[in-house]
């Protein structure tokens, strides 16, 4: 079977840097700054959220019981399903 990826710009940049990498160092360090940079996104979403009433401290509350865990696959189940 034969598989053809199309890279969005987003993508390709940071194709382009990752073969600018040289040691685990520089792995772990661009790591880092993706890891800041999702986190400020999702802070600044939840923010949006909090101040549209989307959230509030009645629905955070609600989620201090809840399962919200994925049900993991059983061995016998096939990863895809025709």
């Amino acid at each position: 079977m034969e598989y053809s990826f199309k890279f969005n710009p987003a993508q390709y940049e940071v194709l382009n840097a990752l073969s600018c990498l040289q040691s685990e160092e520089d792995v772990k360090a661009l790591k880092s700054v993706i890891v800041q940079f999702l986190n400020a996104r999702l802070q600044n979403e939840m923010e949006r959220l909090w101040q549209d009433g989307t959230l509030n401290e009645e629905i955070v509350a609600g989620w201090q019981g809840e399962h919200m865990r994925t049900p993991y696959r059983t061995a016998y189940e096939p990863l895809h399903r025709s």
